[in-house]
């Protein structure tokens, strides 16, 4: 039976993939090898996205069904020459770790922003009970996601045995915010010491609105800044768009000769390294 071109490119592709198949498994199979350590450590760093965002999939199910997309995508590739395999490929290889740091960084920033909204609801609870594991169990149900979210792993961990200080000393290390981890070490310090801590959490709630407060102006103050950076660093460009639009020839000289490249060299690493500059100081933080 002779095959035609089409039913010769499908059992191509399919023997291709098949068999990048197999390679993936019989590599990600081997035991201590350097590429099972590789494949260990991304998929550890993968993990810890995906369980600080409590999604369902695990990081190794995630990093092999990337070695599975890649390995298929370059097999088409070879197979058909198409560009879109290969920047399918690129995509499976970039986009997931990337997509889950974005989002990680995200859901951190939002926990920080709802902070003093909880250390006020749980400055409210401890007035009416003296037991602080009560009391942010009663919050749960108040503060809004993603921090409920949070507080109610806090919870469950307490109640499944854990001591309350090393709950909120877990819940500092999952989050690793440094606003967050200062505020659960005082409520640690404040609960060994005996001091008052509704007081103390409504200073730290006081405290954190008003830092939140002073970022927003000084982010309003500096977009004026910013703003100028943007246009002044575009001048010289829009400048020469200008000049070559009204004569061709006036470049010439610069762009033919060697001392006319030198300075074009000369004026390009002054401009960056002003832009690089002026764009730091904008960059002002709290």
């Amino acid at each position: 039976m002779i095959l035609g071109s089409f039913q010769l490119l499908l059992l191509s592709g399919a023997l291709a993939v098949g068999g990048c198949a197999a390679v993936a498994y019989f590599v990600l199979s081997m035991e201590c090898g350097p590429v099972e350590r590789l494949f260990e450590s991304y998929a550890a760093r993968l993990d810890r996205h995906s369980s600080f965002l409590l999604m369902p999939y695990r990081g190794a199910r995630l990093a092999r069904d990337q070695v599975l997309v890649c390995l298929g995508a370059l097999a088409l590739f070879a197979v058909t020459r198409s560009p879109v395999f290969a920047l399918l490929g690129l995509v499976a290889v970039a986009a997931p770790p990337f997509l889950l740091r974005e989002r990680h960084v995200a859901r951190v920033a939002q926990l920080e922003r709802q902070l003093d909204t909880w250390l006020l609801m749980l400055a409210n609870a401890l007035k009416a009970t003296s037991s602080v594991g009560e009391a942010i169990a009663s919050t749960v149900a108040l503060v809004p996601k993603p921090f409920s979210e949070e507080v109610d792993l806090l919870v469950k961990e307490i109640r499944l045995g854990a001591p309350l200080d090393r709950a909120l000393n877990a819940l500092a290390r999952r989050i690793d915010s440094t606003q967050i981890s200062g505020a659960l070490a005082m409520i640690v310090v404040a609960r060994q010491t005996g001091g008052d801590l509704p007081q103390a959490l409504e200073r730290a709630s006081a405290a954190l609105r008003e830092a939140a407060r002073l970022e927003g102006v000084l982010r309003t103050k500096t977009a004026e800044g910013r703003g100028q950076v943007l246009v002044l660093a575009s001048v010289p460009f829009v400048l020469c768009i200008i000049i070559a639009w009204i004569d061709r020839s006036w470049f010439d000289p610069m762009l033919n000769h060697h001392v006319g490249k030198a300075i074009l060299a000369g004026c390009s690493v002054v401009w960056t390294f002003a832009a690089l500059w002026a764009h730091h100081i904008a960059k002002a933080d709290l």
